[in-house]
């Protein structure tokens, strides 16, 4: 949730988490996210945010 907080890209700090515990894939260390509520509406939040300033460079 932090890294999402921050703005961090979650596919490179997931890789590097994995590379840091020593799994051999990063869609082994991807099973330890659950769909937490308050993860969710972080991630809606950002998306919302995406969505929006896409709209404000298809109008300019």
């Amino acid at each position: 949730m932090l890294w999402l907080e921050h703005g961090v890209d979650i596919d490179n700090a997931i890789l590097a988490l994995s590379t840091y515990v020593g799994h051999a894939e990063p869609k082994s260390t991807y099973w330890y996210m659950e769909a937490v509520p308050e993860l969710m509406a972080l991630t809606s939040l950002r998306f919302e945010r995406s969505v929006q300033k896409m709209e404000v460079i298809d109008h300019a």
